[in-house]
This record gives structure tokens, C-alpha cells and sequence, in this order.
């Protein structure tokens, strides 16, 4: 979260409704007043994206540190293959915008997809070129080429990062095939956990905070239909927020690199299988609680499917 960022209501508006009402939230955050989007002020930051981007996911990041993370992303990979594969897709191609390590695309090929990734980071589309084969586009969306279209665009933990997330999905619309698939997933913050500030999603690179409501209207907005909405509870949402509301860390640049340091230092040590293991175990022990809260739309993540006018 950027606290100390000024703003001026009377020139910046909400990216969602254009509306200049802006009120203090908690945390330093701002809600609009006429559609209830949360924001960071440092989403009026000329390519605020651009420059978290690079402080923060630049050449030294690694999103693969440990076997934990890698087990981690498995699950999730797995998840969200179950759902596309629950829909009637056009086609086989396949578009993930923001890839992280590249383990949804290598899932996503290994069932059957024809699959292409899409990200800001030189260092991340070369080492999934290199490592796995994986085409990339390296760049904004909107210079990749409108020909061939895809069947299916997957943007999981991407939007609450743009400034202009409608002008995004706009871009994304053009280059998919009548009837192409949609599955966007961002965190919640009206989740239960949101309201303590250690909540895992309240980071400084975060410029644009959804609940399941405005991420509807965002993808409607994006001349999307919506195929279906869900939240989803994650096993660590609870553990993370109560340790880091206790134990708060800075937000701040200078802090990005300590903290990448201090993450590659206890990859594999004993104290990061301890944690994960406690991690787990607690995951584990509150399952049913967690069920309960993401059918009532209060999970950690809001998950939206959408679909492409004409199938």
C-alpha cells in the first residue's frame, strides 16, 4: 500500500465509472463513492505498472524459490484446468497474460492446449522461451498482432495491477474467437481477512482492489457475457494475515530487495519447511470453515468466467 502518495480529487477519477467522488478507506486506500472500487491513489501514477514492474518483479525475481511454491502452484494449475475443462471451448488456443513461472501453461499444454504466454518481464518470457518451449510475447497486449485469435485468455493475479483494467479486457476481447473463454481470478477484498492490515493482498504493487461486484462489472463493462462467478478460500489466507498483522514487515522499494534476498536465503532451509508445514496444517484444520466463507462470496479471491458474444 503507497500511503504517502498526494492525490487531487477534483482531476483524478475512478478507472472503473469515471467518477471524481473518492472517499478515505482503511489502510490508505481510497473507495468510489458511486461504484465502490477500491484503490490505491498510486493508480493515477503515470505507468505506475511499468515501474512496480520493474522494482519489484524485475531480472533477480524468481517466482519458483522453493519445492513448496512449486506444490503450491500445482494445486492451483490443476484448479483451473478443472474449470475451463467444465466449459465448452471453441478451440485449443490458448493465451496466459502474466505467467509467473510458467506452470499453468506447461499444465495447460499437457492437457491438450496450444498455448502462448504474455508478460512485461524480459527475464520471465526468456527463461519460460528457454526452460519449457513456451512461445512468449514480451510487451503490452496491445502490441501483440490481432491474427490468430485465441480460444481462451487466462489472467489469474493480473488486473488489480493496470490502471485501466477495462481498456485491458477491451484489448483481450479483440483477440479472441466468438464465444473464446475468459477466467480472470483477483484477489477479494471484501473477504473476512481484508479487514486486518496484514492481509496477504495489501502490497504496494496493487493499484486497483476488487470484490466479486466490481470485477463483474469491469469484464461487463469489457463487452464480456458472464458464464459464471465464485470466490475461492485459500488454505494459507488466514495463516498469512493473522502472522503478518503480528508480524508487520515496510512496504516499501528498498524493502523489495531485502525481501527477495531474505526469500531466496530460506528456500529449502529447515525454517521454510516448518512454515509451509504450519501452513498446511492449518489449511488443513479449517477446511470446512473455509468452504463456508467462499460460498458466501467472502473468499480470499474473486474468480470470474466470462465469455465472448456469438457461440
Amino acid at each position: 500500500m503507497n500511503q504517502a502518495i498526494a492525490y487531487d480529487r477534483k482531476s483524478e477519477v475512478c478507472p472503473l465509472c469515471a467518477s471524481a467522488d473518492q472517499a478515505k478507506g482503511s489502510f490508505g486506500l481510497l473507495r468510489c463513492q458511486s461504484c465502490g472500487l477500491t484503490i490505491d491513489p498510486a493508480v493515477w501514477r503515470p505507468q505506475a505498472n511499468e515501474a512496480f514492474e520493474h522494482d519489484w518483479f524485475g531480472d533477480e525475481y524468481d517466482p519458483e524459490q522453493s519445492s513448496w511454491v512449486r506444490l503450491f502452484e500445482r494445486w492451483i494449475d490443476r484448479r483451473t484446468v478443472k474449470r475451463l475443462a467444465s466449459l465448452n471451448v471453441p478451440g485449443k488456443r490458448l493465451l496466459e497474460i502474466g505467467v509467473g513461472s510458467g506452470s499453468f501453461l506447461r499444465r495447460a499444454r499437457a492437457v491438450g492446449f496450444e498455448v502462448m504466454g504474455c508478460d512485461l518481464s524480459k527475464s520471465i518470457c526468456a527463461r519460460i522461451e528457454c526452460r519449457f518451449g513456451i512461445p512468449m510475447h514480451c510487451g503490452y497486449l496491445a502490441e501483440l498482432p490481432l491474427q490468430p485469435l485465441f480460444d481462451v485468455v487466462v489472467m489469474n493475479h493480473v488486473l488489480e495491477h493496470v490502471s485501466d483494467p477495462v481498456s485491458l479486457l477491451r484489448d483481450v476481447r479483440n483477440r479472441l474467437v466468438p464465444g473464446a473463454i475468459l477466467h480472470v481470478a483477483v484477489p477479494n477484498v471484501a473477504c473476512f481477512e481484508a479487514r486486518l492490515p496484514g492481509w496477504a493482498s495489501y502490497e504496494p504493487y496493487h493499484l486497483i482492489y476488487f470484490t466479486p461486484e466490481t470485477l463483474r462489472r469491469t469484464v461487463v463493462a469489457a463487452g464480456f457475457l458472464i458464464e459464471r462467478e465464485l470466490t475461492h478460500e485459500s488454505f494459507s489466507g488466514w495463516f498469512l494475515a493473522g502472522l503478518r498483522t503480528a508480524l508487520p514487515t515496510r512496504h516499501s522499494i528498498v524493502a523489495a530487495g531485502a525481501r527477495l534476498a531474505a526469500r531466496k536465503a530460506r528456500a529449502e532451509s529447515p525454517m521454510e519447511h516448518a512454515y509451509r508445514a504450519a501452513m498446511v496444517t492449518f489449511g488443513t484444520l479449517t477446511w470446512p470453515l473455509r468452504k463456508v466463507q467462499a460460498g458466501l462470496g467472502k473468499g480470499d479471491e474473486a474468480i470470474c468466467i466470462a465469455r465472448i458474444p456469438g457461440f
